[in-house]
């Protein structure tokens, strides 16, 4: 809340200068939401109520501590350390781009209230002309600034997290794209209404219900009603109530206003013809929309389930609405809607406002459909990819980048006064076409030979041992050693190639694992950058005690198995054991002297196809129980028959490893992303295109 007051009170004094005969509503506007957001952070009650969240108080005036002894002594600091520090930063965050991703994101939040501003100042004066200027120019510097802030949280996610990629369609994460979406599709409405006219509805509806969603963003991550689903939501603390009177405050006041002067609106005198170029921005616009309502829909499933859920308001449905798998969810739906943009987003150029020749509009594109054709081909038979919606989207990325790319050079010849549009349009083409590439292609090369644990799937983890080198996709890797870095734990990976027969080093990568005792332990990535791919790996397991919490014993490492006949498991990270028979012997069964005698056959399987076989003995006669423990002593291994499990009727093993035998070992995922730089180039191309064109319409309106 303290950053977004900063930049509305940064961005609501330049518009005291700028906002010229609307600086009164325009202002007034702002003063509201300010109003509300200072209110976040009050903390005080009035009766039973309370009204905002402090972030200054003490920790003796947090209501769980009131009234205990300790809070008497003014001096309790020094008296008790360890009030003195708090729970810290959550280690993932503790990265650069979380030091401006959050600022630039909030700057782009608080940026969609000037173009919501003006729309409610003309809807309040019945002026739906004087302010379209100033509106243009702000909501283009909104789109560039909140797109720059989702792309840095990308950017972040793909170097510090784990989960292997750049976006994981995670609520909050979503809950920030939709308002760019919608405030992408009111700025080219907006265009439109400048120069042609006949849009105001959607303008004004686009304009207002972009900053009612970022509204609903934060109600969605501080109101703690996301609980797990997301990684980026806050717990409640108890601002649910006051965020929901927020949220209905504007959302009641904005679209009754709209409502009440809908039939007073300017509409279009006719109907625009199909072969126009504002009729597509519009259908471009209303995609970006109903791509946008998707994405709250089924972001919106934990609110629908305190609605509607087993224990909701109102009982409709039995069971709460989950999304499974979220990646594939979305990316079904989203593809299409990508499609249709980015064919949008070439076309477009190609089309004149109110009427194009149809046979002009085929004719200027004729170098731009064969290029596009031909890099597509190109690219799907490279790159092995025959999906038809991936061929389909990687079509019309490279369309929309080619296409702007000859609007600039060959109609605006090259001049910076055409650049803004056609350098972002470009930019958004290489993002996706960098989107697709890289994750549809992605390469998981970390495969080991034989099952892990189900907790490592084997397709995805590789296991290696201290100083061994072992085959990973075209490389060779060797883990080399570990070393301790403040509160990082570094392991070195080294890579090979094999060049004429030989192994040859090629470079070295450091994943590691930051310790944190208070918020657990987190695992960073570390990539290997070149121009045609990133190589991202991590570490998935790796042995974290100390070497007083190893011990000193003989035999270490102990692992508790229970297993039934034709059971295997992955022991150590290097064995395959299997529980192969279960021989009984019980000669006097019935009599008062019960003795018997089990056996468990076990097969051991190593890496290298060694096999061996043993059976511990586990002997009972009445109440007393002897154990004949197994040893396999060139591999260093112990089992102990334990006991039967009455409950499950299955023997419990005891599996223990010598001491002098243990060897080191961690567990890595790695995976290749294939031309992922034309995702970061989009990316700069967008902000550095949305930047050129907000110069150039302030320059224009200086003249």
């Amino acid at each position: 809340f303290l950053l977004w007051m900063f930049w509305n009170a940064i961005l609501g004094w330049i518009l005291t200068y700028t906002a010229k005969n609307f600086e009164g509503p325009v202002v007034g506007v702002f003063a509201a939401v300010q109003a509300f957001l200072v209110s976040m952070i009050l903390g005080i009650w009035i009766g039973d109520y309370q009204i905002g969240y402090s972030p200054f108080n003490l920790v003796r005036e947090l209501p769980e501590n009131l009234g205990l002894p300790w809070t008497q002594f003014e001096d309790y600091l020094t008296r008790f350390p360890n009030f003195m520090d708090g729970s810290g930063l959550n280690p993932l965050l503790q990265n650069y781009w979380m030091t401006i991703h959050p600022p630039t994101l909030f700057l782009g939040f608080a940026s969609t209230l000037i173009p919501f501003s003006y729309a409610i100042a003309g809807l309040l004066r019945k002026d739906y002309t004087s302010w379209i200027s100033s509106a243009l120019k702000w909501s283009v510097f909104s789109v560039g600034i909140l797109g720059v802030g989702i792309l840095m949280g990308g950017a972040w996610a793909y170097e510090a997290l784990s989960f292997g990629g750049f976006w994981a369609w995670d609520p909050v994460e979503n809950t920030s794209l939709v308002p760019w979406l919608t405030m992408a599709a009111g700025t080219h409405l907006l265009l439109i209404q400048r120069n042609k006219g006949g849009v105001m509805p959607s303008v004004l509806f686009l304009l207002i219900i972009t900053f009612l969603l970022v509204l609903y963003s934060t109600f969605l991550t501080r109101s703690g009603i996301l609980g797990d689903s997301s990684v980026h939501a806050f717990v409640d603390l108890g601002l649910s109530g006051q965020l929901l009177i927020y949220l209905l405050f504007f959302t009641v006041g904005s679209l009754g206003l709209f409502l009440a002067r809908y039939r007073g609106l300017p509409k279009k005198e006719q109907e625009d013809r199909m072969d126009s170029r504002e009729f597509w921005m519009f259908i471009g616009a209303l995609v970006l929309l109903i791509s946008g309502l998707q994405i709250t829909l089924s972001t919106s499933y934990p609110v629908f389930n305190k609605l509607f859920g087993p224990e909701g308001l109102i009982h409709i449905y039995d069971e709460n609405k989950v999304l499974n798998d979220p990646i594939t969810h979305y990316n079904a739906i989203q593809v299409p809607f990508a499609i249709i943009i980015t064919l949008l987003i070439g076309a477009g150029q190609f089309l004149s406002y109110r009427q194009t020749s149809t046979k002009l509009f085929f004719q200027r594109q004729i170098t731009t459909l064969a290029a596009t054709t031909i890099l597509t081909g190109l690219s799907a038979w490279a790159l092995e990819m025959w999906n038809p919606m991936y061929i389909t989207l990687m079509w019309t990325s490279y369309y929309a980048v080619i296409a702007n790319l000859e609007f600039w050079i060959r109609w605006g010849k090259g001049r910076w006064n055409f650049a803004g549009a056609a350098v972002a349009h470009t930019g958004f083409g290489l993002l996706i076409a960098g989107a697709l590439v890289s994750n549809a292609n992605k390469d998981i090369i970390s495969q080991n030979r034989t099952f892990i644990h189900e907790d490592f799937p084997a397709n995805e983890n590789l296991l290696l041992s201290l100083g061994d080198t072992v085959e990973m996709g075209k490389y060779w890797a060797t883990w080399s050693g570990q070393n301790e870095e403040g509160y990082y734990i570094n392991y070195e990976l080294k890579f090979f190639e094999e060049i004429d027969g030989k192994l040859q080093a090629t470079f070295n990568l450091s994943p590691r694992i930051q310790l944190n005792e208070r918020m657990g332990n987190v695992a960073e990535p570390s990539t290997r950058h070149t121009l045609t791919k990133d190589i991202y790996t991590h570490v998935t397991y790796a042995d974290l005690r100390t070497e007083e919490e190893r011990g000193t014993e003989e035999w270490k490492n102990e692992f508790e198995l229970e297993l039934k006949i034709g059971d295997t498991h992955f022991l150590y990270g290097k064995y395959q054991l299997e529980l192969d028979t279960l021989v009984v012997d019980a000669p006097n069964a019935g009599s008062e002297l019960e003795y018997a005698v089990l056996g468990a056959g076990l097969t051991i399987t190593t890496l290298e196809d060694s096999v061996y076989k043993v059976m511990p003995v586990y002997a009972v006669q009445g109440n007393q129980a002897q154990h004949v423990d197994a040893e396999i002593k060139e591999l260093g291994l112990k089992f102990c028959f334990d006991r039967i499990n009455y409950d499950t009727n299955k023997p419990v093993i005891i599996a223990s490893e010598h001491a002098e035998a243990e060897v080191p070992f961690i567990l890595v995922k790695a995976e290749v992303f294939p031309w992922i730089n034309l995702l970061w180039l989009g990316s700069i191309l967008i902000a550095v295109g949305t930047g050129i064109a907000i110069a150039q319409r302030v320059k224009r309106e200086r003249k």
